[in-house]
């Protein structure tokens, strides 16, 4: 099992900001509706994220590898502390070679189903994605079912002991391996390792928790997002019977503005100029995306020169903004009047 850190190509004492970029600009590179897109490698980035973007389960991490943040994450924990050089030991790599999975002995609920993922693309305007906005989706999926709540019992329908596992909710599993013969206790399938099944099923799901419908999701779009950014809302992807719910992954698809591109946190244009503006300077109104905007053109601009105004650009986490960038285009005359020759002829004589 890959290491995390490696995983998402940071050092050990990695900042969250670190971490947090690194695992955006991975997402975007291997996220499987992108054409070379890698859905395994997009999982090992969202796993490697979820651990290393929490203090407690990173602190469990550096401290007993992937099994110690799982088991941290389960709200259990286990203490390793009376054996020296434990830290080194990846002990769910133990667990999968003994028992064919993650804590196998730990009975029901030890590894945590969960429901499918769902992708989908969002389409903003470009001023949209500097600004924020929402975005309400209608998705049909697999989602729980409203009659019963994801009992799968129909209403006022008894619980019985399951007839798989007689009331356990678990099995005991017997597996042969080079080390010999082992015997684990798994989650019993039937009952979803609840122990109990319902006396009549509910006449919507027939039993199975899960239905297939509309749901309504409320997507929050973050002022700064870029083109190809992944948004995660979790808990909103597939449901599952006896099983936690799955996330939905919207990926951001940012439109073409035909004024404005973005460097960063820098927006950046190009102004059109009349060659006696840029000799004799002055003051020009322009648009921006938050409106009219009037500019001091210094005299004797050249092409090509870059005029800067503070804060109209991007919206950063730290609550600041970055900058406007104005490329100057001088836009030469074609023709000449007499007049206008005879006036360039007088700055020719002054060496202009």
């Amino acid at each position: 099992m890959k290491d995390y850190y490696d995983v998402l190509g940071v050092a050990r004492n990695a900042t969250k900001d670190d971490i947090k970029r690194a695992y955006r600009r991975l997402a975007h590179e291997f996220h499987p509706d992108k054409k070379g897109g890698n859905e395994q490698k997009f999982k090992e980035l969202n796993e490697a994220y979820q651990v290393l973007s929490s203090d407690e389960k990173r602190a469990q991490y550096d401290r007993f590898g992937r099994a110690g943040a799982e088991a941290g994450a389960a709200g259990g924990g286990w203490d390793f502390g009376g054996f020296r050089g434990f830290e080194d030991v990846d002990v769910g790599d133990i667990f999968e070679t003994f028992f064919g999975g993650r804590g196998g002995f730990g009975g029901a609920g030890a590894h945590a189903r969960r429901g499918r993922d769902i992708s989908i693309d969002v389409e903003i305007p470009f001023i949209e994605s500097i600004f924020g906005t929402e975005r309400r989706v209608l998705i049909r999926k697999r989602a729980t079912c409203d009659e019963c709540k994801g009992s799968g019992a129909a209403s006022g329908s008894k619980q019985v002991s399951c007839g798989k596992c007689h009331g356990s909710g678990t099995i005991r599993d017997t597996r042969k391996s080079f080390f010999g013969t082992f015997t684990q206790v798994i989650e019993c399938s039937h009952c979803a390792g609840r122990g109990k099944v319902p006396e009549k099923k509910c006449p919507t799901c027939h039993g199975e928790q899960v239905v297939t419908k509309s749901e309504e999701i409320h997507i929050v779009i973050p002022a700064g997002i870029e083109n190809g950014e992944v948004i995660r809302i979790a808990e909103k992807g597939e449901a599952a019977a006896g099983a936690h719910t799955g996330d939905l992954y919207a990926k951001v698809r940012v439109l073409t503005h035909p004024l404005f591109r973005r460097s960063r946190s820098d927006l950046l244009m190009k102004l059109e100029l009349p060659l006696s503006d840029a000799l004799l300077g002055g003051s020009r109104d322009i648009e921006t995306l938050e409106g009219a905007l009037k500019i001091k053109i210094p005299q004797g601009v050249s092409d090509g020169e870059v005029l800067k105004v503070i804060g109209k650009g991007v919206p950063r986490e730290d609550g600041s903004r970055g900058d406007l960038l104005i490329e100057v285009k001088i836009k030469m005359p074609r023709r000449l009047s007499p007049k206008v020759k005879e006036l360039i002829e007088e700055l020719r004589k002054e060496g202009l």
